[in-house]
């Protein structure tokens, strides 16, 4: 079904009303009978506290429950559906052939209306047993994955303990769920996205099925979760160490982030290719040459919405953080002569890898929803990222990125803001004790540190006017 005037990389916005933003794309590339709906019910619950985070997952795995036999019904049919709690309410996804998704998201959304109703208390104490397994199952996982946690306590408002959500289930009874489940469907703001074979007529017909069929109220105005990270000092390193949560596990693990906050793309495509360079050589020298852990691995982090950072990470058997802290110092110091000397030639061939890789075309109609997904719920609208972030590497000096690195990552950069998450395993107890380098900050309690820390302003309102569907065109 061709539609004109949508540009391939863009979506189109069909709907836009206090209770219902409704984003709309066909597909022009892949001419598959399929599409993907995806939807998010906004809800102050979201964040609201440790026990409404709690029920909105109990929630999920409720709806689950309920929705089983004839999910699995429809999976045969190559038709799928899926169901999570999100940093801003509950995520509803259906994608496969699209000529029954409306019959499927009807099912569903009845579903939803009915689940109160439907619950029954050895259902209720079924999937409170299975939550508080998984959050116990994490106290398992592996130290790195207990240090981007400790991190992220630290960065961003709204984050709950393990501890605080353990006793909050422990808490939760029938009325709680219903109650919780009663609020959620008063009041909350749906945004969805419609993507592949069909319509806008359809599309818009999907998303009015939700509304019809749950008949939210808007929120209240500034009710709706609004992810804020903690500005990090310029100049200031920041510790933030705890003890590895299984005592049985050897390893400890440091995870360092070099916070650069918001940016425009043209910076961030710098941020990219920086990383580009980094990643390799970190790896080869640290796991490699250094054998300081069997991982080791660098990323862009980005905390919130549109919070940017450098992140280092290694998970060690033999070393402490504290030693692992200096070799990643250490890299970085010798990173930088190794960008000086690069030539000509291998830089060029490092901008040409990284264009291409950002202007590559998606292998599936999946991987593209989930780019367009991506920037609908961080709500940045900027369908074009991939391409706009590709096209500025092309455009990159190398003495934009020494002057990037001089900035933010060396040692005494003006804007430099380093956090470094150490956990320490029992073998490495001692390394608790051991002094921060002189200067920085060494944190004993993040709600404390993210209470007196101040906060990024918020990401500005975008103006979505430009992206509305013209019915005229086409």
């Amino acid at each position: 079904r061709k539609v004109e005037g949508i540009p391939k990389d863009e979506c189109r916005l069909l709907q836009d009303t206090p209770v219902l933003r409704c984003w709309y794309k066909p597909d022009n590339v892949f001419d598959m009978p399929k599409a993907n709906i995806m939807a998010i019910m906004q809800t102050p619950l979201a964040t609201e506290s440790p026990e409404t985070t709690v029920l909105g997952s109990l929630f999920v795995q409720v709806l689950n429950e309920h929705t089983t036999e004839f999910t699995y019904l429809a999976s045969m049919a190559s038709l799928h559906c899926s169901f999570s709690v999100a940093r801003r309410g509950i995520e509803i996804h259906v994608s496969g052939y699209n000529h029954k998704q409306a019959v499927l998201v009807g099912r569903i959304l009845n579903a939803i209306n009915g689940l109160a109703e439907r619950l029954e208390d050895s259902l209720l104490e079924r999937m409170k047993d299975k939550i508080e397994k998984s959050y116990l199952s994490f106290t398992f996982a592996q130290p790195y994955q207990h240090a981007i946690y400790g991190g992220d306590l630290c960065f961003e408002t709204s984050k709950w303990t393990l501890e605080e959500k353990l006793a909050a289930l422990k808490k939760v009874t029938m009325d709680d769920m219903r109650n919780f489940s009663h609020r959620l469907l008063s009041s909350f703001q749906l945004e969805m996205l419609v993507h592949g074979n069909c319509t806008p007529e359809e599309a818009k017909s999907i998303g009015e099925l939700y509304i019809e069929k749950l008949k939210p109220a808007a929120p209240s105005e500034g009710t709706l979760p609004a992810i804020r990270v903690a500005q990090l000092e310029d100049k200031k390193d920041y510790y933030y160490r705890f003890k590895e949560f299984n005592e049985e596990d050897n390893n400890s693990a440091l995870v360092s982030v070099y916070q650069m906050g918001p940016m425009d793309l043209a910076t961030n495509s710098v941020l990219a290719f920086l990383h580009h360079l980094v990643k390799e050589p970190a790896f080869n020298e640290l796991r490699t040459n250094e054998q300081l852990g069997y991982i080791v691995h660098t990323s862009i982090k980005t905390s919130g919405d549109n919070i940017k950072g450098l992140l280092f990470l290694i998970q060690s058997d033999v070393r402490d953080p504290n030693y692992l802290d200096e070799r990643v110092e250490a890299f970085l110091e010798r990173f930088r002569t190794r960008l000086v000397e690069m030539e000509a030639e291998e830089f060029d061939t490092n901008v040409q890898a990284v264009k291409k890789n950002f202007l590559e075309k998606n292998k599936n109609l999946g991987e593209e929803s989930s780019k367009y997904w991506a920037v609908i719920t961080d709500k940045s609208y900027v369908f074009r990222k991939w391409t706009i972030i590709g096209e500025e590497v092309g455009k990159i000096t190398k003495d934009q990125v020494i002057a990037f690195y001089d900035k933010f990552i060396a040692a005494g950069a003006p804007c430099r803001s380093k956090f470094a998450t150490q956990v320490c395993a029992k073998q490495h107890e001692s390394a608790m004790e051991a002094p921060v380098p002189e200067g920085a900050v060494l944190i004993t309690n993040p709600q404390e540190f993210q209470r007196e820390m101040p906060l990024f302003p918020l990401r500005p309102k975008v103006d979505v006017d430009p992206l509305k569907f013209d019915s005229t065109v086409g």
